[in-house]
């Protein structure tokens, strides 16, 4: 009877049931056995479900619906705007090419979206019908606790972007939701779930006309359509699953996102298989639901049109090619030649492999310093051979977002001093404003990129652009898009490949030849495929579709 009561009493509360029927419901239950009061409850469930929950969803979702069908708004949702990373670069150069499209009349009468992007361009009055500049707001669904003001400071101070005005933004109470650490099993699963969950809020907040996607959300995209948001956007920077995560864990191989204890477990790797398997099939049902994707290169396009089964674009992410192309090209300080990493402290980057890298470098390089001085002293070789190689340090550049960024980097300094590197030999450099990143690539000798399969790789291609020869990883997008191997950059996979790598761009005799060299042609291959307008008018020239099927106005 005591737990009737207490089921009773929770129905009432949760269900808003009327206080004189929630008394009646509660000496009912009381007067029942313990089997009769659980059928009873049960029964009463169901009747409340059906007749008072799912006609109030449906008239919630009917409104909802109608609001997007009136709504001016291109949503963006990007619940970390204030991180940093470049996926940040993308939301803000994609935010301030919208804003800043002035009003241009075309034969579709749809206006503010021309070509000629970061180009003010003067035109006549909107065709009838057709919509204005002003017919559209801009919003950013932001999860980030910082002020407008700290959020487009940050935007200045990390990329040189000055975010408009007019942009507004919508604050996220559970993004929560959607960050890992809320599923320590089941992670992938967790944030799927949660993104959905991170949408309905987006969309109650503010009913957007367009969704624009730029951080990865797919699962949510048939929720957008359901809720009735007219036009779907995507762009996309991974897939958040995809065979090649599949082949991985098929192959038993203990990484970052393949714990060892289900690597060395035939049964945990068959049900792990299984999971992953679902949710690419969810995954696949979802994305097809977007009108227009855009995926940052050939890497993740590939995957995303036999994932979706549709059109995809390759639109490359956006570099200040111009700003880094003022950096000189010249020699580089040379008293200590300085290696430099850029990328996000996290576990996907593999910055324990450049650690290991450099140090077996360091290990060859007092090895050969060791056998040209014996050399010398027996004199098989003249004193100048016999010399010291250049000294030589590590800088790894890059965002810490959270705690889980900040304890992954002090793990990083463990592993350097394991490693027997002195503080001399390896900085760590967490959170740089744009213009000590600046500075950092003016003293850099070598560019080092570790991530296996990266997306796109921006870091790479801003290192190429302000003359830094960079070696990057032989996959994903620096291989396919970015670096033509020994003209260009070089390619690695292993320690003892990058390890190579850099000897011969900072020991060989023609090192410094053949680091001039390959900065020259680095900085001419990426001078205009990979510069902010290139960006803004492929951006552009996407949206317009989506934007002509919404008929905003």
């Amino acid at each position: 009877a005591k737990v009737a009561m207490a089921i009773g009493g929770m129905l009432a509360l949760l269900l808003a049931v009327p206080a004189a029927a929630a008394a009646k419901v509660l000496i009912l239950l009381a007067s029942l056995g313990p089997t009769a009061a659980l059928a009873s409850c049960i029964s009463l469930t169901y009747q409340l479900i059906f007749l008072y929950l799912l006609p109030l969803a449906g008239m919630q979702l009917w409104r909802l619906r109608a609001a997007c069908a009136r709504s001016k708004v291109i949503g963006f949702l990007h619940p970390f705007c204030n991180d940093g990373g470049g996926g940040e670069r993308v939301l803000w150069v994609a935010v301030m090419e919208l804003t800043r499209q002035q009003s241009l009349r075309g034969e579709d009468g749809v206006a503010g979206l021309h070509s000629k992007s970061w180009e003010k361009q003067e035109a006549g009055p909107a065709a009838p019908g057709g919509p204005t500049a002003a017919s559209f707001e801009v919003v950013v669904y932001t999860g980030d606790e910082a002020s407008d003001e700290e959020i487009r400071a940050h935007a200045r101070a990390r990329f040189g972007l000055e975010v408009p005005k007019a942009v507004r933004f919508v604050r996220l109470r559970y993004r929560r939701v959607v960050e890992p650490s809320c599923y320590p099993v089941a992670t992938l699963l967790g944030q799927c779930v949660g993104s959905l969950w991170l949408l309905l809020e987006a969309l109650c907040r503010e009913p957007p006309r367009v969704l624009v996607d730029t951080t990865g959300f797919g699962f949510a995209y048939v929720l957008a359509k359901l809720c009735g948001v007219g036009g779907v956007a995507c762009y996309v920077h991974y897939p958040i699953v995809s065979s090649d995560m599949l082949a991985r864990v098929a192959e038993r191989k203990a990484e970052h996102n393949n714990a060892a204890l289900i690597s060395r477990s035939s049964l945990l790797t068959a049900l792990k298989l299984g999971y992953y398997r679902l949710l690419l099939a969810a995954y696949s049902f979802s994305g097809s639901h977007a009108d227009v994707v855009m995926a940052n290169g050939t890497w993740t396009a590939a995957h995303l049109k036999r994932l979706w089964a549709r059109e995809v674009s390759v639109v490359y992410p956006p570099c200040d090619t111009h700003a880094l192309e003022q950096l000189p090209l010249g020699p580089r300080p040379t008293s200590v030649l300085t290696i430099v990493s850029i990328a996000q402290f996290r576990p996907e980057k593999d910055h324990a492999l450049q650690l290991r890298a450099f140090a077996l470098l360091l290990r060859k390089a007092r090895e050969k310093t060791r056998e040209g001085r014996s050399n010398n002293a027996q004199g098989l070789v003249p004193d100048a051979a016999a010399s010291t190689v250049p000294r030589v340090r590590l800088v790894l550049a890059g965002a810490v977002r959270h705690a889980a960024d900040k304890r992954r980097l002090e793990k990083l300094q463990d592993l350097a001093a394991e490693l027997g590197l002195t503080s001399d030999e390896v900085h760590f450099a967490p959170n740089l404003p744009r213009s000590a990143l600046m500075e950092l690539y003016g003293s850099a000798a070598v560019g080092l990129h570790t991530m296996w399969n990266e997306h796109f790789g921006i870091g790479v291609v801003e290192m190429m652009a302000a003359g830094v020869p960079s070696i990057a990883h032989a996959s994903g997008g620096p291989a396919l898009d970015i670096i033509d191997a020994g003209r260009t950059g070089m390619l690695a996979t292993t320690a003892d490949e990058y390890s190579e790598a850099l000897a011969a761009l900072l020991y060989a005799p023609d090192a410094a030849v053949t680091r001039q060299r390959i900065a020259r042609q680095a900085r001419e291959s990426v001078r205009e495929r990979f510069s902010q307008e290139q960006f803004a008018a492929t951006f552009v020239a996407n949206m317009r579709r989506v934007l002509l099927r919404c008929r905003f106005g």
